[in-house]
């Protein structure tokens, strides 16, 4: 790279740290390692241009590979890669992208390889040269936690989907591919799916990689309805409803608040008091055209409602309601009806993480509403989780009852040193937090603690519960779930459960907000 183009990637780069503020998601999945740099050395130089010239390049086609140096005579060389999912927009892809950059270089400030991956985008770098290699040393897994009736059929069916769409992906332009495929039933299921590769491998090592994690769904995500598998060289999804943002999918025939308020409507009478509430209802459905991330997990349950219908104008209101009032504590109760006398009745609430703000958490209930809104459209009762945030409603009164009916788990794919130790001492953290979260007003504890040894390791956690509970249910939610961690998680580097009335978490770098 000349001078010039130097000086146009210092620009890039410091437009892209610009956009650092904007940055409010937190990733699927993020791993640091590699020896440190020197910081204002000449790899973390080489790295920012590097940065920069991704940034710029990415989001023309959705991909993104460079090495920068300042000459081939001289050391510390960066390499890295960016890549979007296939189906997203260029104005997306250039988001993610700068949102993967700001994120990795806070997470990892001075490592000198790191991978990080979001739903629309991944980005990789390091200080060796791995272009043309299938990586396997990055890998992670995503699934949900709910089961298919008939799981012997499905797994073969969506085996047969993704297969079809890995030999497509190997030979496309864009090594991407995204399809659905319709089961034999009188339900007329369809299982929806996509694969694809990092554009510097071959055609042949780009199908090898999508082959290879195919074969591992059956040890991760057997009979679920949904399971993604991710590596640094190539990932596939499947799931029962539609994900990828293409128009139309490729068909394959058949052969799927503490201020805790309990709020009802049927206690506003006056116009005003109605028609407020439906405009907030209005304005959380504006923001739906700015909603692009998708959640760590959400279910749709329950009986199906008339559209139109009463239960539907209720759930209307109450969806407005907690956007309105749940930023102010970062926690919302409330039921809605048109009155005592009526049936149809919503039960809801929401609650966001308990170290972000009042703005990131607005965004994130909003988002959270819009979503769960579209992928359930009819259902009585749902639940969806992000990162800062969730939210739950249904048809049944559930306040003050611990929810173990909606759990899902997520880890990292890399071990620690020494599992026995450290699995003691994440528990001893999160058995801490637990007891501190249980008589604290939010119901939110987050901490760390230090392990002994020459590497002088930290251990960060949090555990939050939501408010309806009493203290005492709150620790035995947030205790029951501290045990699921040697059947999901031993002796992994990242780690957490999330039900419908608490969730804890552990990593070895830190997450939650200062």
């Amino acid at each position: 790279m000349s001078s010039s183009s130097s000086n146009v990637f210092y620009f890039l780069s410091f437009a892209l740290l610009l956009q650092t503020a904007f940055a409010v998601t937190n990733p699927l999945f993020h791993s640091c390692s590699g020896e440190n740099f020197t910081i204002h050395g000449s790899y973390e130089a080489n790295l920012n241009r590097l940065m920069g010239f991704l940034y710029h390049q990415t989001p023309y086609t959705g991909f993104g590979l460079g090495s920068t140096s300042l000459g081939a005579q001289y050391p510390d060389q960066a390499y890295g890669v960016a890549l979007c999912r296939g189906d997203v927009s260029s104005s997306d892809c250039k988001t993610c992208v700068a949102e993967a950059n700001s994120y990795i270089r806070q997470s990892c400030p001075d490592r000198k390889r790191a991978m990080v991956w979001y739903d629309n985008c991944g980005l990789k770098y390091s200080d060796e040269k791995f272009f043309g290699q299938i990586d396997n040393g990055y890998k992670f897994y995503m699934l949900n936690t709910q089961n298919v009736t008939n799981p012997t059929y499905f797994n073969q069916k969506a085996r047969e989907l993704l297969s079809q769409l890995a030999k497509e992906a190997s030979v496309a332009p864009k090594m991407y591919a995204a399809g659905q495929l319709e089961l034999g039933g009188s339900e007329k299921e369809v299982v929806y799916g996509m694969a694809q590769c990092t554009r510097d491998l071959s055609d042949g090592d780009c199908k090898t990689c999508l082959d290879r994690i195919i074969g591992d769904l059956p040890s991760c995500c057997d009979g679920k309805q949904g399971g993604r598998v991710v590596t640094g060289s190539c990932n596939i999804r499947y799931e029962i409803y539609p994900f990828p943002l293409v128009p139309s999918l490729k068909h394959f025939p058949y052969h799927p608040l503490v201020y805790t308020c309990s709020f009802t409507f049927s206690t506003m009478s006056s116009s005003s008091s109605n028609v407020f509430y439906f405009l907030m209802s209005f304005a959380l459905l504006l923001q739906m055209a700015f909603s692009v991330n998708e959640p760590l997990f959400h279910s749709c349950s329950g009986e199906n409602f008339t559209v139109h219908g009463s239960y539907e104008g209720n759930l209307n209101r109450l969806m407005g309601f907690l956007n309105h009032q749940t930023p102010y504590t970062g926690f919302g109760l409330g039921s809605s009806s048109l009155g005592a006398q009526y049936p149809d009745q919503a039960y809801g609430i929401a609650l966001c993480r308990g170290d972000i703000s009042s703005s990131d958490c607005k965004t994130c209930v909003a988002e959270a509403s819009s979503y769960i809104r579209q992928s359930c459209p009819d259902r009585k009762r749902a639940m969806v989780w992000y990162d800062n945030c969730g939210l739950k409603y249904s048809d049944e009164k559930f306040f003050g009852q611990i929810d173990n009916g909606h759990r899902f788990y997520m880890w990292s794919a890399q071990n620690v040193t020494n599992p026995t130790h450290f699995n003691q001492k994440a528990k001893e953290l999160l058995s801490q937090l637990a007891k501190e979260a249980s008589v604290t007003p939010k119901m939110y504890a987050a901490g760390k603690l230090e392990l002994q040894g020459s590497e002088k390791e930290v251990i960060y956690g949090m555990a939050q519960c939501t408010r309806d509970l009493s203290d005492g249910d709150c620790k035995t939610c947030l205790d029951g779930i501290i045990g699921y961690l040697p059947s999901c998680c031993d002796g992994k580097q990242e780690a957490r459960v999330v039900t419908g009335s608490c969730n804890i978490r552990y990593d070895i770098y830190p997450f939650v907000k200062a």
